[in-house]
């Protein structure tokens, strides 16, 4: 048997760096038989580029615009804080569907001129009405015509007979899907959810046991590469995409705190919130906001930017554990990077900075519909105009709004920042119509 080229987006920009210059191996399954297989040394040449040029990946992706919102809440008679929004649901990605912080993730793999050096297949894992899922069938297929097979959990008939949401869509962009039993599925990827993350998406520096045989229809001709993609993109290579929304957010707080402080006279704080599956997002982007922290500026003294993360999928400790990951070691790098310099030293002293994590009092099950966030979801897009996705944020809303008093007592304004998922809306109504909860 041949080895297989396979490009593991995972892997950090240093690691894919020192990984152009020579091939390297790493241990996967391939036909339930053990092999090493080497890393596409030229794939990894030009996308490492790419990844590394500010210039191009700004002009594969425009910012998004902030919009202020009035009297948020009701039970909010003072407004004591301002609150505005990112909407990163209105970034479309190469025009190929591929909307919010998925656009973000995956801005390194777009910025590719050439269909002829993207890998030959594309493999993911995941839940059938996954915005990831979505987001990759149209680079993978719809952009770079080449073939994206997913694995899933069994999926139930009634949906197999009438396809609908991100599944249909999947579907009709050509995404070959490969159905696992549940215990199949726990074993190889660590987690049972729809929602992104799992106890092995964000280690991903190996392939567990994946069910891929040469009679596949890919991997089979020498030379053939396969570029694996951990369950809602949560990988290292996403992180040069939320830098830019780091930048964009430094930008925008710049000017909005100078109009601040000269209306004021005094000085200005900054909560910015987001739903958090794996906390890619909120991890990257408060990394790259770490430039911001207020220091030595007398005791007591806040910061300046503060980056909370709400969980969506599992609880505070779980998604503590996926950053951890993130930020280990063996997966990180800062050496090579090109971006705007830090106080007191280049890009390679960034620091590190974790997100904040802000949980409410609710019980809450991921994907599991509830008349309150739906009735919020409404309020929210009747009240502001604001269209939010179902999964993630009206929880975040809700979290937000429990916790206003305590945010509103050490910032002057909130960001929240609209992650996308829009396009799993119509597939979440239908089944709140389902159980009843809407008519």
């Amino acid at each position: 048997m041949h080895s297989l080229p396979v490009v593991c987006l995972c892997v950090g920009l240093a690691t894919m760096a020192k990984a152009a210059a020579a091939f390297t191996s790493f241990t996967t399954i391939v036909s339930r038989r053990r092999i090493n297989v080497p890393v596409s040394s030229s794939f990894l040449r030009a996308h490492t580029r790419s990844l590394l040029s500010p210039r191009r990946l700004q002009a594969s992706l425009q910012p998004s615009p902030v919009e202020a919102l009035h009297n948020v809440f009701d039970d909010d008679k003072d407004n004591k804080m301002r609150v505005f929004v990112k909407r990163d649901d209105k970034l479309d990605l190469l025009g190929a569907g591929i909307y919010g912080n998925k656009a973000r993730k995956l801005i390194g793999l777009a910025s590719s001129s050439s269909s002829s050096s993207f890998p030959s297949a594309s493999v993911s894992w995941g839940g059938p009405q996954s915005n990831a899922l979505l987001a990759l069938a149209g680079l993978v297929c719809g952009v770079h015509k080449k073939k994206f097979v997913y694995y899933t959990k069994s999926l139930p008939q009634w949906l197999k007979a009438r396809p609908l949401g991100n599944y249909k869509r999947a579907l009709e962009l050509g995404v070959d899907f490969r159905e696992l039993p549940a215990a199949e599925y726990r074993a190889l990827f660590g987690t049972e959810g729809e929602g992104e993350g799992g106890e092995n998406a964000a280690l991903a520096m190996s392939l567990q046991d994946l069910p891929v045989s040469q009679e596949d229809g890919f991997g089979a001709e020498e030379g053939d590469d396969v570029l694996l993609v951990p369950q809602g993109a949560a990988f290292q290579g996403a992180e040069e995409g939320l830098r830019l929304l780091a930048e964009e957010m430094e930008d925008w707080w710049t000017l909005e705190k100078s109009e601040m402080e000269m209306s004021t006279r005094e000085g200005a704080s900054l909560a910015v919130l987001l739903p958090a599956g794996t906390g890619t997002t909120a991890f990257y982007l408060a990394k790259h906001l770490g430039r911001l922290r207020v220091v030595g500026k007398g005791k007591g003294q806040e910061e300046e930017i503060v980056v909370y993360a709400v969980p969506c999928v599992g609880d505070g400790d779980y998604l503590k554990a996926q950053m951890t990951r993130m930020s280990s070691p063996s997966l990180s790098g800062e050496e090579g990077r090109e971006g705007r310099n830090t106080e007191g030293g280049g890009e390679g002293s960034l620091k590190a900075v974790s997100p904040q994590i802000l949980q409410g009092s609710m019980p809450h099950v991921f994907g599991k519909p509830e008349q309150a966030l739906l009735d919020l979801w409404q309020e929210i897009k009747e009240k502001h105009g604001l269209e939010l996705d179902l999964l993630y944020g009206p929880h975040a809303w809700r979290v937000m709004r429990e916790n206003w008093g305590a945010l509103a007592a050490k910032h002057q304004c909130v960001c929240y920042i609209h992650t996308g998922g829009l396009e799993g809306v119509d597939s979440q109504l239908g089944r709140y119509r389902h159980l009843g909860m809407l008519k």
